[in-house]
């Protein structure tokens, strides 16, 4: 919690650096991604709530690990043991942003009966701020 305090603070000191603008443009794009294949996969296809949210998600993750790496965070060692630890540091992360996606979503329209299409809005600017925190903290450290 603290190291979240302190990465706050910092981002409200010097809000537009390089990397939140850079993290804003890919994520949006990550965001078109994800809700794209969403919408796609839901409506189009006829998959189910579920797998339309995780097929979705994965399209995302591998998107967002290569922008992220090499032009928000500009984590250029591209040895494989670095990509492959990176990569899997990305995934258990965005794995676990997932969980935390689908859940809210499930209750959002499960429970709430909310509508599909704003339930994933709403989930996913919770799940990229989860993302760039752990991007930053954790990931490309």
């Amino acid at each position: 919690m603290k190291a979240i305090k302190a990465l706050a603070e910092k981002i409200l000191k010097k809000p537009l650096t390089r990397e939140l603008i850079s993290y804003g443009i890919f994520g949006a794009a990550t965001t078109v991604v994800g809700f794209g294949s969403y919408v796609l996969f839901l409506h189009v296809i006829g998959f189910s709530l579920l797998l339309s949210n995780i097929l979705s998600h994965f399209l995302a993750i591998i998107f967002a690990f290569i922008t992220n790496k090499i032009w928000v965070f500009k984590a250029l060692n591209f040895s494989t043991g670095n990509i492959a630890k990176e990569f899997f540091k990305f995934l258990s992360s965005r794995l676990a942003a997932l969980v935390i996606d689908t859940v809210l979503l499930k209750i959002l329209v499960d429970v709430l009966s909310y509508d599909p299409i704003i339930s994933k809005l709403v989930t996913s600017v919770i799940v990229v701020i989860i993302n760039y925190l752990t991007s930053k903290k954790i990931v490309f450290k």
